[in-house]
């Protein structure tokens, strides 16, 4: 009998699986079109990725799914803050 990978196993792979699509997409030249769909798809992917890549495999769906978007909340806070704080190191660094 064949056992069934947790929820959280089974994500991860296909993250992974997804991002190295979206990277064929981006190394492909024939279409324009094609390359933004990659763009656009591999700037949800990564976060993603990187809230995915913080829980345990063994996890179930309920749990992992409630640490990810606690990740993805962290992830959210930190380009926020980053964004905000530009325009001042910005001013820092004129004379």
């Amino acid at each position: 009998m064949k056992s069934v990978q947790p929820f959280a196993a089974r994500l991860q792979v296909r993250l992974i699986w997804m991002l190295g699509i979206c990277l064929l997409l981006l190394a492909q030249s024939f279409s324009y079109t094609v390359y933004v769909w990659g763009f656009r798809l591999l700037m949800i992917l990564v976060p993603l990725q990187v809230a995915v890549g913080n829980i345990k495999p063994e996890w179930g769906a309920a749990r992992s799914i409630k640490k990810i978007l606690i990740y993805l909340a962290i992830v959210v806070v930190v380009f926020a803050l980053s964004i905000a704080v530009t325009p001042y190191l910005i001013d820092l660094g004129r004379v």
